[in-house]
């Protein structure tokens, strides 16, 4: 059951440890009843109340049986997706792991509505920054070495913005040779610094302020 194998990590890796797939960890496996290799994969679950899935979730598999032996923290956020109803659609490709924490950055603003449904307040907030200059584009380079920009972009996002910000976005980052997914990756991991690593904890209050005007 879902709520049963949800890893349940230190505060710090909480804030900070994201999972890839195909990494590489151990576990006690309920079905082998003993201590096996696992390996994280995109899988379907069982809701533990019996009514429905939910797909594409990362957790870690044996290695051994194929049984899930634990979930991790990072995808809690699709669980509860699944709780509330059927997904956005997307557009923006991105890997997994990196759209499992824009997802977590939601949950930490807010845990009265979907994830989803934070997203575009989310990303529209960082566009309409470096738009309109608040956020210096050249800030995000420091990202490019983070590993969590590597990995098949097999994830999808979609939002809409206003057609100003979009043109002065697109011209902010045409000066820094960044494309705009690559952009908008960064923008996710300068939310999870700001957000979930407390560099900027104030943005929290500005992005709730953001969203009930919209």
């Amino acid at each position: 059951m879902v709520c049963e194998c949800l890893l349940h990590p230190g505060k710090e890796e909480t804030m900070k440890r994201f999972y890839h797939e195909g990494e590489k960890s151990n576990g006690i496996c309920k079905s082998c009843r003993t201590e096996v290799t696992t390996t994280f994969k995109s899988t379907t679950l069982a809701l533990a109340s019996g009514k429905g899935k939910v797909q594409g979730v990362l957790a870690a598999v044996c290695d051994d049986c194929g049984k899930v032996v634990a979930v991790p923290q990072q995808s809690a956020p699709r669980i509860r997706e699944a709780l509330f109803g059927k997904k956005l659609s997307v557009e923006v490709r991105v890997p997994r792991h990196l759209r499992d924490v824009l997802l977590t950055i939601c949950s930490e603003i807010t845990s009265d509505c979907k994830p989803t449904e934070i997203e575009p307040f989310v990303l529209r907030y960082y566009m309409a920054h470096i738009a309109h200059g608040r956020i210096q584009i050249r800030s995000l380079k420091k990202h490019l070495k983070s590993k969590l920009l590597q990995g098949r972009a097999n994830d999808r996002l979609s939002f809409r913005v206003s057609e100003e910000v979009l043109r002065k976005f697109e011209k902010k980052i045409e000066t820094v040779k960044l494309n705009r997914t690559d952009a908008i990756k960064m923008l996710i991991l300068q939310a999870k610094v700001d957000l979930l690593d407390k560099a900027a904890p104030g943005r929290l209050k500005e992005i709730v302020l953001f969203a009930s005007a919209a």
